[in-house]
């Protein structure tokens, strides 16, 4: 299958419009008009994962994490990112990256989030006005709110987030017998949204990358908060990407890298 066929899915489902103005999506590195036998899903492009896609024989990366990042003044070797892209052209493996515009569109991270963890009656978080370019009748945002089945208490709630989502340390800030019965979630990093999930009734927000400052705002206004780590809350991206391209590329072999690309270690 033609690589531009393959964009055109994901855009399809994922538009790139919905994506915040000061991200990078889209096709980052490669040819359109390459054929595309073999794809692998990951949250970010290393070094590591480049080596992975060049041993398994890869010709597309996935990721949810942009690796270019503004501007590039240099593709050499001895650059990080030059020799990365180097390694990349000179091996014919292209890189597409979906970023915010996978946070915010529907199926996405934070939706995937919401249905592995068994949430319900799921609704936007912090609405934003539909793009003009991709005007559907529904309401986009970032972020998820949803309710229990049945409540439970914090600790009973990080105990499932650390089974499901495979993680294997949590921060917490508040209550851990409070009973939650809504949950807001922000995957990656989000605690600037705490206030509102508050406002709209959730009793806790699951979310990464919480600062101390962040977290003591946090428990002054007596809300919950539960940090999962920035990884640990995205790495379920790959999982998205690989049942969705499954279905779409028929005659595509799709896989999920197996490389380990959290850069924490708890000790």
């Amino acid at each position: 299958m033609k690589l531009k066929d393959i964009t055109k899915k994901i855009e399809n489902k994922y538009p790139t419009c919905l994506a915040y103005d000061w991200d990078n999506v889209g096709l980052l590195v490669g040819d359109f008009d390459s054929d595309v036998k073999k794809v692998m899903t990951v949250i970010e492009a290393n070094e590591a994962v480049v080596e992975e896609a060049i041993e398994k024989g890869v010709d597309l990366i996935v990721t949810h994490h942009p690796f270019i990042f503004g501007k590039i003044n240099r593709v050499n070797t001895g650059d990080f990112k030059g020799n990365l892209i180097h390694k990349l052209i000179k091996n014919d493996i292209a890189v597409y990256s979906m970023h915010t515009n996978f946070d915010i569109a529907f199926d996405g991270l934070n939706d995937y989030f919401m249905e592995v963890m068994d949430f319900k009656n799921t609704k936007v978080l912090d609405k934003i006005d539909s793009n003009e370019n991709y005007c559907d009748g529904r309401v986009y945002g970032l972020g998820r709110i949803g309710e229990l089945e049945e409540s439970v208490s914090l600790k009973e709630l990080c105990n499932k987030l650390k089974s499901v989502l495979n993680i294997e340390c949590l921060k917490v800030v508040g209550d851990l017998d409070k009973e939650i019965s809504k949950v807001a979630v922000v995957t990656g990093s989000g605690s600037e949204f705490a206030k509102l999930a508050a406002k709209e009734g959730a009793d806790v927000i699951l979310t990464g990358d919480v600062k101390y400052h962040e977290a003591q705002d946090v428990f002054d206004m007596g809300m919950n908060l539960v940090d999962c780590g920035h990884f640990d809350s995205e790495n379920i991206f790959k999982d998205v990407m690989y049942n969705f391209l499954s279905n779409e590329l028929g005659g595509v072999e799709v896989i999920k890298s197996e490389t380990n690309l959290n850069p924490f270690k708890i000790v």
